[in-house]
């Protein structure tokens, strides 16, 4: 990656914020434009600075969620917002309901941070492996709809494809198709399926099994934007 990509942090000066820039600062394409402590003045810096991504703490008690996140979404367009929790305190559905891009556990190697910081600013989606994993073991038989989805082979062969992680260039180039024809038949699978993201199709199709070992699925889940075999929204 070549673009540099304006940071705006939300969190309060502590130990893991000194962390969190220190590990930031490895990344020459991150850089950070501003800080701040409080909704509003995310808002103010948001719309004066414009940056990139927001990377907030949500475990400070001031960002009161999901109040502090409506408020942003409000006042700032475009935003992408990038969380950090101290454990999963947060659930996946919560997070993507109220406009979270993605979200890093601060137990997580500092790298994770960066590929992370650097998909999301890229308006893709990444969120902790962990945090995945939760919300499939929590709703785990809810999507047993495999048989009556009635899609094409070609489409199921597509849908794990994606689980697998492979995005849609590489896709095209498995299958020697056409690029715009792999993406007439990813939407196709999300009417089908009642989908609108990627992250959404890969989960559904752990949970009906379309792959036979749901945990090299969850294994190779990595959202890396630095990969051909990432998840890449549509």
């Amino acid at each position: 990656m070549d673009k540099n990509i304006r940071v705006l942090l939300a969190d309060e000066p502590s130990l893991i914020g000194v962390g969190i820039r220190a590990t930031l600062s490895v990344e020459k394409n991150l850089i950070i434009v501003g800080e701040a402590n409080s909704s509003h003045k995310i808002s103010k810096l948001h719309q004066k600075l414009q940056p990139d991504l927001i990377i907030m703490d949500l475990d400070l008690p001031q960002f009161k969620f999901p109040d502090a996140i409506a408020f942003l979404h409000r006042n700032c367009s475009k935003l992408k917002i990038l969380g950090l929790m101290s454990h999963n305190k947060l659930t996946l559905s919560s997070l993507k309901i109220n406009g979270i891009a993605g979200c890093v556990l601060k137990s997580e190697e500092p790298q994770t941070l960066i590929n992370a910081s650097l998909t999301v600013a890229q308006g893709k989606t990444w969120f902790s492996k962990n945090l995945v994993e939760d919300y499939v073991q929590s709703n785990k038989g809810e999507w047993n709809q495999v048989e009556n989805a009635n899609l094409t082979q070609r489409e199921q062969q597509i849908l794990r494809m994606i689980a697998r992680g492979l995005d849609n260039a590489c896709i095209a180039n498995e299958l020697s198709l056409g690029h715009q024809t792999v993406r007439n038949y990813i939407s196709q699978i999300y009417a089908k399926l009642g989908l609108s993201s990627r992250t959404e199709a890969v989960l559904w199709a752990i949970k009906n099994d379309v792959l036979q070992h749901n945990h090299d699925v969850l294994s190779r889940m990595q959202f890396n934007s630095h990969s051909c075999q990432k998840l890449a929204s549509k």
